[in-house]
């Protein structure tokens, strides 16, 4: 157990590291370039902030679900890399829709992205409370259907895009907001 959640915590470091990776400085000539400079970047910072609560969110999900567990198997492994392979992308679609944010294929890919993340994420959720063999679950959380909102506003975000990308945007920003007002953040 205590090996799957040292690698999980290392991925998520990783994840969290390489986010920030698409923020440079801008190159100005002339000190009154900066500030256009930093407006410019301003997409960037705001994917950045976005998708780092997204990670930051699945993180202390994660740690309260391996919580809930006394032991791993074969099948929570497999789910768990699953998991954390959807979550190592989301620096790509962060990358793209920072530099791209009116274009309708980077916030769709974005949300797509989010979307498999969450599925992923309730699979795994779904399989630790009804999988007798990871010992007894102190408490299963909140019912598979509310597991199911961010799947949902992701899903629904996806397709407003297809119609109107900033109305996908503020759902985007939205779901964090919604997590923590929802009482998403607990011991």
């Amino acid at each position: 157990m205590n090996r799957l959640e040292a690698f999980s915590d290392g991925v998520f470091a990783i994840v969290i590291t390489l986010l920030v990776l698409e923020l440079r400085v801008p190159e100005v000539h002339d000190p009154a370039e900066l500030v256009p400079g930093l407006k410019a970047l301003l997409p960037k910072f705001v994917s950045f902030v976005v998708s780092f609560l997204y990670v930051t969110i699945y993180w202390i999900n994660h740690h309260q679900l391996f919580h809930l567990i006394k032991r791993s198997n074969r099948g929570l492994f497999w789910l768990n890399s699953l998991f954390l392979m959807c979550l190592t992308f989301i620096p790509f679609p962060t990358a793209l829709i920072g530099s791209y944010p009116q274009e309708t294929a980077a916030v769709v890919f974005y949300g797509l992205a989010m979307l498999a993340t969450a599925i992923s994420f309730v699979l795994m959720k779904v399989y630790i409370v009804y999988e007798t063999s990871l010992g007894e679950v102190k408490q299963p959380g909140p019912p598979v259907f509310y597991l199911a909102a961010g799947p949902f506003l992701y899903l629904a975000a996806v397709l407003l895009a297809l119609v109107n990308t900033a109305f996908a945007i503020v759902i985007y920003l939205m779901i964090p907001v919604i997590y923590f007002f929802a009482g998403g953040i607990e011991e």
